[in-house]
C-alpha cells in the first residue's frame, strides 16, 4: 500500500516536470545556437538613494543658580493681594474682592520671582543632535539593448549583462498544422 503511493508520487512527479518542461519551450525540437551580435548598449536608471546624516548642534540652556525654590514671593504676593483686594466692597462683594486679590497678588509674586531667577541663571550649552535625510541620484546599470543577427533577420532584446561578440539563442521548429 505505501510502495504503491510512493510509486504513483513518483509518476504524477515526472509526468508534471515533463510538462513544465514543455511548457518553457525545452523539448526535443529545439536547439541553442550562438547568433553574432550587431550592437550592445548599455542601459542606465537613474536611482534615489538616501544616507541619513546625524546633525548637531549646541543650544544654550538656562539652569537657575541655586536649587532653592522659595515659595516667599507667591505666599507674600497673596497675602499683600488679599489685604488690598479687603479695601474693596463689602459683605459678598468684599469676600469675592478678597480672592481676587489674593490670586492676583500671588500671580504678581510667582512673576517676579521668574523674573530675578532669570537674571541669576547660568547658561550651559548642550548638544543636540537628529538624523537628516541626505538623498543624491545615481546612474546604476539597468542592462544592455541588444541587437543581433539570426538566418537574414535582425531582432532585438534587452540582458542583464553584456553578450559579447556572441547571444544564445533558442531555436524551436514546430510544426504546423493545415
Amino acid at each position: 500500500m505505501i510502495a504503491d503511493k510512493l510509486l504513483l508520487r513518483i509518476i504524477v512527479g515526472f509526468v508534471v516536470a515533463a510538462g513544465v518542461i514543455n511548457a518553457y519551450g525545452y523539448t526535443s525540437n529545439s536547439n541553442l545556437v550562438e547568433a553574432p551580435v550587431v550592437s550592445a548598449y548599455p542601459v542606465y536608471k537613474t536611482v534615489e538613494i538616501n544616507n541619513p546624516v546625524q546633525q548637531c548642534w549646541e543650544e544654550a540652556v538656562s539652569v537657575p543658580r541655586n536649587s532653592y525654590r522659595s515659595r516667599t514671593p507667591e505666599i507674600l504676593g497673596a497675602i499683600v493681594g488679599a489685604g488690598v483686594g479687603r479695601l474693596f466692597g463689602s459683605g459678598r462683594g468684599q469676600d469675592v474682592a478678597t480672592v481676587a486679590g489674593a490670586v492676583l497678588g500671588g500671580s504678581i509674586g510667582r512673576d517676579q520671582k521668574n523674573k530675578y531667577n532669570q537674571k541669576n541663571a547660568s547658561v550651559r550649552y548642550e548638544e543636540r543632535c537628529r538624523m537628516v535625510d541626505n538623498f543624491h541620484h545615481e546612474e546604476r546599470l539597468d542592462g544592455y539593448d541588444v541587437t543581433y543577427e539570426y538566418d537574414g533577420t535582425t531582432y532585438r532584446t534587452h540582458t542583464r549583462s553584456d553578450p559579447g561578440q556572441t547571444i544564445t539563442v533558442r531555436i524551436s521548429v514546430i510544426p504546423v498544422e493545415t
